[in-house]
């Protein structure tokens, strides 16, 4: 692949692997002045090895990366940034306890020939690189007083003031929503405008097709195409990075009416009115509702996080008595928590370790575990879910978002007997098209073993179309519960709003957007 003409930065026949395992195979790509190049892919895809590469943290096992049309031998993080490549990553690298000024400059101050700092220089430049991404936010304040966004936009003012001819964005939508992130993209827009060069990567499709000008697709650390945007469909975009059509998920059977669980008058802040539902054998009953609605309550409720304060849970019609998390499990009740890093998994420990948690009781003898089960069950959860890279040995903090997901979930399912109930909080959240398909088939596996599913979830559409019966809660009470043939957007999201005394028949104004908690 010859290099286009002017190319900022363009990485050349990259190589890399680990452990014997490719993550990298022959990978080209480059950014162009003044356009957004979006790179896809399923998470495992070689995305974030890439970047790494082409800022100097990593370094390739073959092949180069190119900056202004130069080779750079042994790239590192300051020779990428002294060139003009910087980046704005997920979770944001700065300090807390600094200033925004202190930050702008880490590690890079401006000083005199005596050693004092240059701090009207340095003052003047930050000033204007805050304002040319339209952050108002004052040079002396901590960082540890900004939003997310306005960390951000601090993370874009610092890249400006070392001259970034190239910018590389690493899922900035994963920690931020609403008008801030309209904010970030209109940020992104306007420096796309002034000619410097944007490197997008995001697993959310619409944000590709409302920025990017061309996309390269890896798939299993290959490029697989690199097309103009304006000629894609999302149709077509999914094929590429998941080379299969997702197609409609297959319909359940239909529902028993045995209850498997039910909760009767959970009180769970003494500002609302109890909860109480049931779920049957087979149903995925969804759950929706803005900031603050107690979703994720509940399901700490449930899953002995934090107990109710009040109220009776009852599996299979008898009670049950919920104070901590193995209360739950031992009833059969099982909760996969929103945060799978801090409350799903050991990120040090392997694969094999992980799964192993699960069932301790039934792999271990006088407290020692028999290695040759915990490997069995690993070895299940790797090759019933597809968790890749395919080895039980690897940390699964190494792991992309959505194979640290399937983890999670996997761990749960090998266990002998199934969870009858499995509370779902947030079961997608983070993880790209292809792998959102293999969870959902998961939980379509789980119902038709006969287990009872509570879906959690900010997304509506996700929420519609995996439910059979959805409750809508607010401020911490059931604001409504909709049979199938009531599903949609607007009555969930008014019913959210305005609580149970709203009129779902009517046309709603603009709502909040749904969030996690």
């Amino acid at each position: 692949m010859e290099d286009l003409e002017g190319a900022f930065v363009a990485a050349r026949g990259i190589r890399k692997q680990y452990g014997g395992i490719t993550a990298l195979d022959d990978v080209s790509l480059e950014v162009l002045p003044g356009e957004i190049h979006a790179l896809v892919g399923e998470n495992g895809a070689g995305k974030s090895t890439l970047v790494k590469i082409m800022t100097g943290a990593v370094t390739p096992d073959a092949g180069h990366v190119k900056i202004l049309g130069h080779d750079v031998d042994a790239l590192t993080p300051e020779k990428a940034r002294e060139r003009g490549v910087g980046a704005v990553y997920q979770e944001p690298s700065l300090v807390p306890s600094l200033t925004v000024l202190e930050n702008v400059f880490l590690g890079r101050e401006l000083r005199r020939r005596s050693g004092w700092l240059e701090r009207n220089a340095m003052r003047r430049q930050a000033r204007e690189a805050l304002d040319r991404v339209g952050a108002t936010t004052p040079l002396g304040r901590e960082v540890a007083a900004l939003s997310v966004a306005e960390r951000q936009l601090v993370e874009i003012a610092r890249a400006l003031v070392f001259k970034a001819k190239v910018l590389i964005f690493d899922e900035p939508s994963a920690i931020l929503s609403g008008h801030e992130l309209d904010r970030v993209f209109a940020v992104i827009e306007e420096l796309r405008s002034s000619g410097i060069g944007i490197l997008y990567i995001s697993h959310r499709l619409a944000e590709i097709f409302r920025l990017a000008d061309r996309a390269t697709v890896l798939k299993d650390g290959r490029v697989v195409a690199t097309k103009a945007v304006a000629g894609l469909t999302t149709d077509e975009l999914i094929r590429l990075m998941v080379g299969r059509d997702i197609g409609e998920r297959p319909r359940r059977k239909p529902l028993t009416e045995r209850v498997v669980l039910q909760a009767q008058e959970l009180e769970l802040r003494p500002d609302s009115e109890p909860v109480s539902f049931e779920l049957r054998a087979g149903e995925v009953l969804g759950v929706a509702g803005l900031i603050g609605s107690g979703r994720s309550r509940l399901a700490d409720a449930l899953g002995g996080i934090r107990p109710a304060r009040a109220g009776t849970v009852l599996r299979n019609g008898q009670a049950v008595r919920i104070k901590r998390p193995r209360d739950a499990v031992r009833s059969g009740i099982v909760l996969i928590p929103e945060d799978r890093k801090r409350e799903g998994l050991i990120l040090a420990q392997s694969v094999r370790a992980n799964v192993g948690l699960a069932s301790l009781a039934d792999i271990s003898s006088a407290g020692v575990v028999r290695a040759s089960d915990e490997k069995r069950l690993a070895d299940e959860v790797v090759r019933r879910f597809g968790v890749r890279p395919p080895s039980t040995e690897r940390a699964t903090g190494t792991l992309s978002g959505g194979n640290q997901q399937k983890v999670v979930l996997g761990k749960w399912l090998v266990r002998d007997p199934a969870p009858e109930v499995a509370i779902l909080d947030e079961p997608t959240r983070g993880v790209d098209v292809g792998a959102k398909y293999e969870i959902y088939r998961l939980i379509d596996e789980l119902v038709e073993g006969g287990a009872g599913v509570l879906l959690i979830s900010s997304e509506l559409p996700e929420v519609i179309a995996m439910s059979d019966r959805i409750i809508v809660m607010s401020e911490g009470q059931i604001a409504g519960t909709l049979e199938p043939h009531e599903f949609s957007e607007e009555r969930i999201l008014r019913l959210a709003v305005l609580g149970r005394e709203s009129d779902t028949g009517q046309d709603t104004a603009e709502a909040p957007e749904t969030a996690s908690r």
